[in-house]
């Protein structure tokens, strides 16, 4: 294998039995075949018996995060558990070099009657790190899984969202070659995820070290991912860069004709401002209040009614909360269609275009369209505030409805182009 793969894999298939009486049966059966050095005939589907894996093959490369996305049920967590040797696979073949840390369930290698102490020497073993190295890195564990009130009291009595803190530190924290994540990171609250979003890009960056990836955060995977692979039904469906697929994801999850949502266009209230008709409760951290959202034309004219080839402004109203400081944070504004999908958006940082480093305490934020470039419909308006990491939400929530007519010929997201996130011009006014 060549010196700078981490991992590849070649041609895997794993299957499982939907009858737990046939899988301990055919588990006898092929114990008693291979003890008498018969074959088992793996790459046979028996009775009740599928594919949760079907012919997958991929490389990652030092240095690469490799992000795989997919519906629930098409083989991610599955891949995640052949990768960490949790699951033989009954066909093809996987190789890996380095040390592997894993973060695939909550609880993953913990004994629920030990104390998170304990569990920190047991975990750390099973990663194989010697009693020396956990003694050195004992408190640099501790702090950063915040779980320091709890530290002696068992296992079996912490919240999912201590076990994965403990069980992310202990990972991280044993210096691995290669880090497996599963979307358990998501039970644990802001804080813990934008500090494990700031962890992983370090562990990338700063150690050319390869990180395979699994979440249904789009954003994140935008961000840490070098390459995605999309999954579905155990197979792969497209792989590349990072935009391109995640399009192909979206496009195919968009909802049939008959699930549209029903939009309005009384949204509009006295003052000119879009009304917030959803917000992302528990999701993001709400250090950031957004107080008002509207739209302007180039003339500074208020409405909920554009053409096409019109210059449009999203004009945002935000606060930030007292005692936090906002640095090299980003801005997504985006426009949502009646499938749920994102037609068109701006991603800006907003530690350029002549802005300070730090985000002031409170402001009016201009995000222009020239031109808008929308196709005839009615869209709801998506303003998310991130953190550096671009992973977790300082704020988020929907605003709408915005109509647009189409004059002019306009792009079509995942069709002419991977996603279409212009750089937008943009002003701040304090």
């Amino acid at each position: 294998m060549n010196e700078d793969i981490a991992i590849k894999v070649e041609h895997v298939s794993k299957k499982f039995c939907k009858s737990l009486k046939r899988s301990m049966l055919y588990g006898i059966k092929d114990i008693a075949r291979n003890s008498f050095g018969l074959s088992s005939n793996s790459h046979i589907l028996r009775k009740d018996e599928f594919w949760a894996v079907d012919d997958v093959s991929f490389e990652v490369k030092k240095g690469e995060t490799l992000g795989i996305i997919g519906p629930n049920g098409s083989g991610k967590t599955t891949i995640l558990k052949l990768l960490n040797g949790i699951f033989w696979p009954d066909r093809g073949k996987i190789t890996i070099k380095g040390k592997v840390g894993a973060l695939i369930s909550v609880g993953a290698g913990f004994h629920p009657m030990l104390t998170g102490r304990e569990n920190i020497y047991l975990n750390a073993a099973i990663l194989g790190m010697s009693r020396h190295e956990v003694n050195k890195k004992f408190d640099a564990i501790v702090e950063f899984a915040d779980i320091g009130d709890f530290l002696d009291t068992p296992v079996k009595f912490y919240s999912s969202g201590m076990f994965v803190r403990l069980g992310f530190s202990v990972a991280v924290h044993c210096s691995p070659d290669i880090l497996l994540v599963d979307e358990v990171l998501a039970v644990g609250d802001t804080n813990f995820r934008r500090k494990s979003s700031e962890r992983m890009l370090k562990f990338i960056k700063g150690y050319n070290n390869s990180i395979v990836l699994i979440s249904h955060n789009m954003q994140t995977i935008e961000t840490l991912a070098t390459k995605v692979v999309l999954l579905d039904h155990g197979k792969i469906l497209s792989s590349g860069k990072p935009q391109e697929v995640i399009a192909e994801y979206e496009l195919s999850m968009r909802p049939k004709e008959e699930d549209k949502e029903i939009t309005s266009t009384d949204d509009f209230n006295l003052k000119g401002d879009l009304v917030l008709v959803k917000k992302y409760e528990g999701y993001s951290g709400d250090e950031i209040a957004v107080q008002r959202v509207w739209m302007e034309s180039h003339n500074g004219e208020r409405r909920i009614q554009f053409s096409s080839d019109e210059d449009v402004a999203v004009c945002i109203s935000y606060k930030i909360r007292p005692q936090i400081t906002i640095k090299n944070g980003f801005v997504w504004v985006s426009f949502i269609n009646e499938y749920g999908f994102n037609c068109m958006g701006s991603r800006l940082c907003l530690g350029e275009h002549g802005t300070s480093e730090v985000l002031p305490e409170s402001g009016i934020l201009r995000v222009w369209f020239k031109p808008i470039q929308l196709a005839t419909s009615s869209y709801k308006l998506a303003i998310h505030f991130f953190d550096e990491t671009f992973s977790v939400p300082y704020s988020t929530g929907h605003y709408g409805y915005v109509k647009v007519k189409s004059n002019i010929t306009t792009i079509t997201p995942g069709v002419n182009t991977p996603l279409c996130w212009p750089r937008c011009e943009w002003e701040l006014n304090v």
